[in-house]
């Protein structure tokens, strides 16, 4: 893959593409790679990065990307170089990552962000073959259940009325426990949510969810999920401020929200705490994580009768077979063959 093409580096903030001093440069580029870049494949590689809005996958690609430059001694003031990379390259890569302990689907995810680069620059003008094209490169196989625990209906219960109801940050945590449980949301999800997404159209309550990679989705609330809403609101005293963030920290950590709230989002370690915090006080598997109400809502939707097409614009996801994962078949252990053997 060649394109006779300068050096180069990666993005976050995109305002000053025109300035190729390193000052200017889009932050997971600035952060990924330490060394100036000038020239046509620094314009390629933040064209590939800004594809997305999301700047956590901005992050992630160019974490991933400096990874593999690291492996294949690909220096930072030669990053062009990535055009003569050969598919042998990436597949000791793989194997290297493999040797480190991580795990198949994290393995399979980095490769992606591989193949997605080399097929951009292609397409960008650069010549060659995709050197970490699965007919070159085989990535590991997953199984089809993706790895979060999911919790049964009765632990899911017995989660959301985990939180005191006599408290305001109670009334806050059984609300966004109930958010999540029920609209399937991303952690990253919620954190975003303003007061003015909470809506009423068509005799539903909803939610406007600002998803991965800029797309939009409402959400129909259950009643119990729009009820909690609705108590945390009022205990809170935000509904007006619509353009506030829906989910608060409190002003003091001792005061439990007697004191007020303050006006910023609550972030997602606070919210992956409580859940860490309330699953040790139930006794529930440890592995249990916010991942897991995601999980949970979809299984058990799907096992009551809904359609994988209407689950998977439910989770916001681009394909089917994404949602697929998040599915766990709850009764295939109980069914499994060990059960009848006997000797």
């Amino acid at each position: 893959m060649d394109s006779g093409q300068d050096s180069d580096e990666l993005p976050a903030e995109i305002s000053a593409i025109p300035d190729l001093s390193a000052a200017a440069l889009p932050q997971p580029i600035s952060q990924a790679f330490a060394a100036p870049f000038t020239g046509s494949f620094r314009d390629a590689l933040t064209a590939w990065l800004v594809r997305t809005p999301s700047q956590d996958t901005r992050s992630n690609y160019a974490r991933d990307l400096r990874q593999f430059c690291d492996f294949a001694l690909v220096r930072p003031d030669h990053l062009d170089a990535l055009t003569h990379i050969a598919p042998w390259q990436v597949a000791a890569w793989r194997d290297h990552l493999h040797q480190q302990g991580m795990t198949a689907s994290t393995i399979r995810r980095k490769l992606t962000v591989l193949r997605s680069l080399f097929s951009f620059l292609r397409t960008y003008g650069y010549v060659g073959a995709n050197a970490a094209h699965s007919d070159f490169v085989a990535a590991p196989s997953v199984p089809r259940d993706g790895k979060t625990v999911g919790l049964t209906p009765e632990e899911c219960r017995r989660l959301l009325d985990a939180p005191d109801a006599q408290t305001p940050v109670g009334i806050r945590d059984r609300a966004l426990l109930a958010v999540l449980a029920y609209s399937a949301c991303r952690v990253g999800e919620l954190v975003k949510i303003r007061v003015g997404d909470y809506k009423a159209s068509g005799g539903h309550k909803i939610l406007e969810i600002h998803g991965k990679g800029g797309k939009e989705r409402r959400a129909p609330l259950h009643p119990e999920a729009f009820e909690r809403l609705e108590a945390w609101l009022i205990v809170a005293g935000v509904r007006d401020d619509e353009c506030g963030p829906m989910f608060r920290p409190s002003k003091t950590s001792r005061g439990r929200g007697h004191d007020g709230f303050a006006r910023r989002p609550l972030s997602r370690r606070a919210i992956q705490f409580l859940v860490e915090k309330l699953v040790r006080r139930l006794g529930l598997d440890p592995a249990v994580t916010v991942h897991s109400l995601r999980v949970t809502a979809l299984t058990t939707a799907r096992e009551r009768g809904c359609d994988i097409i209407d689950l998977q614009s439910f989770a916001g996801h681009s394909d089917p077979r994404t949602t697929l994962t998040y599915i766990r078949n709850r009764d295939r252990l109980s069914r499994s063959p060990a059960y009848v053997l006997a000797y």
